[in-house]
């Protein structure tokens, strides 16, 4: 039973995934706003609703070590796994936004969250309204930067530029104009995030209790059947978007997602319960770092992921998840 609402819950991502980036990418050429706005804010968030959901409950069943392994296993395979998979399937191209803001921003907060867990050896109260706290200020700086990138610029055809790039948008027909709406693209983000959520929550349910009948442990489960689990919508939806070849919505909803996890997720989840932290997580935390820094270093070099980098995530990732079930099997 648990394997058909796996498969279940997978499906209704898949075809949620394939709406939104649809829907989404439509919204913001009509609005102005540039993709990647719109994958670090909309569509980051709501492939996190599934974190965001298993953040709360653990919070209130005092449960949430599975919490904390959960949004660190689900960073690593953000920016390994997922980043990694779109760049194999087409290079992404990286804008100097996201280098010289973005990610360095990414891994401020990876390195704040780090010295909250191993200074005292948990995430307290306070931890967690200073994370909240620095949500809020991080929605401010995407509502600032939101504003900016809608004024007109003018791009190498002499067109309104309205995503940035220097390149005109693809012209609409009439007939595409006409059936999709600004009413209808709403309706059809709004059911296909609950699609996500809902297909997230199924997945999650389902891949837990699976894993919990082979005898695995909570922090194990929380790196990796959870984060993976967890990480689905972020992983088709991220994989529908390089196909289509928007490149912005991959990167903005990786780190959209990663700074959503870590600052609103482990917020509220230890302001709810404080959460103590295992020794052995700093060499998750460790990796989590050092990831981060590679796919800076290798975005700064060329401007762009090739795929030769996106093999070397994925087969670090896959080395990431050996080492750590045969270090719990041990």
């Amino acid at each position: 039973m648990q394997f058909l609402l796996l498969i279940l819950g997978l499906a209704m991502i898949i075809k949620s995934a394939d709406i939104l980036i649809g829907s989404a990418s439509k919204i913001a050429r009509r609005y102005g706003v540039s993709s990647f706005i719109i994958g670090i804010t909309v569509i980051a968030f709501g492939t996190s609703a599934p974190e965001l959901a298993v953040g709360i409950m653990s919070g209130l069943s005092r449960t949430n070590q599975l919490t904390l392994g959960n949004i660190i296993g689900s960073s690593m395979s953000n920016m390994a796994l997922i980043v990694g998979l779109s760049a194999v399937i087409f290079p992404l191209q990286i804008k100097d936004t996201v280098l010289k803001r973005e990610l360095p921003m990414l891994f401020g907060i990876q390195i704040a969250l780090g010295a909250m867990m191993f200074i005292d050896g948990r995430l307290s109260r306070i931890d967690g309204l200073i994370l909240i706290g620095l949500f809020a200020l991080f929605m401010v700086y995407i509502s600032v930067d939101a504003k900016k990138s809608m004024k007109i610029q003018i791009d190498a055809d002499g067109d309104i530029d309205t995503d940035g790039d220097g390149n005109s948008p693809p012209l609409q027909t009439d007939s595409e104009q006409k059936s999709s709406g600004p009413i209808k693209l709403w309706c059809y983000s709004l059911l296909s995030l609950a699609g996500l959520f809902i297909g997230g929550k199924l997945t999650v349910d389902s891949s837990t209790r699976i894993a919990q009948s082979f005898g695995l442990s909570e922090t194990l489960i929380g790196l990796t059947v959870v984060a993976l689990a967890t990480t689905m919508p972020e992983l088709i939806t991220s994989i529908m978007a390089a196909r289509k070849k928007e490149h912005e919505i991959v990167l903005g909803n990786c780190i959209g997602s990663n700074i959503f996890n870590i600052l609103l997720v482990l917020g509220l989840s230890s302001a709810i319960t404080p959460i103590a932290v295992e020794e052995r997580l700093w060499f998750d935390v460790v990796s989590m770092l050092l990831l981060t820094v590679f796919v800076f270093m290798m975005s700064l070099l060329r401007k762009r992921l090739q795929r030769r980098t996106g093999i070397f995530l994925l087969a670090g990732y896959i080395v990431y998840l050996v080492i750590k079930v045969f270090s719990a099997l041990c």
